[in-house]
């Protein structure tokens, strides 16, 4: 019974720069998860991966950016397509706040505090931002 139940690690990064505007990214409407709304860059932790290690790689490889986590700030637990996502949330700060964009992501933004309702997030997502900005 328990074999139906595929369980994946994931990590989120939420990015914060000098001005404590957060990076948030578009996610091109094909994406099976998300499609089409804005994030934060993160993603899946391969096997035997350390977790801050993951979420350095994914950072880099979704938005070239060098970070420094600075703390955990909570998990998400979510399911989609039959997975079970348990995603783990860091705040972060950035070296360097010159982005470039993988294939899967359209658009990216430094947001402030009063943008945030301009944009359609992911619930989870959209809460974790207001209680960081």
């Amino acid at each position: 019974m328990l074999d139906k139940y595929h369980i994946v690690l994931a990590v989120g990064a939420f990015i914060v720069d000098r001005e404590k505007r957060l990076l948030i990214v578009k996610k091109s409407p094909q994406e099976k998860i998300d499609g089409g709304l804005w994030t934060i860059p993160g993603g899946k932790v391969d096997p035997n991966e350390p977790i801050i290690d993951a979420l350095l790689r994914e950072t880099l490889e979704e938005v070239n950016l060098k970070i420094k986590p600075v703390r955990w700030i909570g998990e998400d637990v979510f399911e989609s397509s039959g997975y079970f996502y348990h995603a783990q949330h860091f705040l972060c700060k950035a070296y360097q706040c010159n982005v470039t964009l993988e294939k899967n992501l359209t658009d990216y933004h430094w947001l402030k505090k009063s943008e945030v309702e301009k944009f359609e997030f992911p619930v989870n997502i959209k809460k974790r931002i207001l209680e960081i900005l």
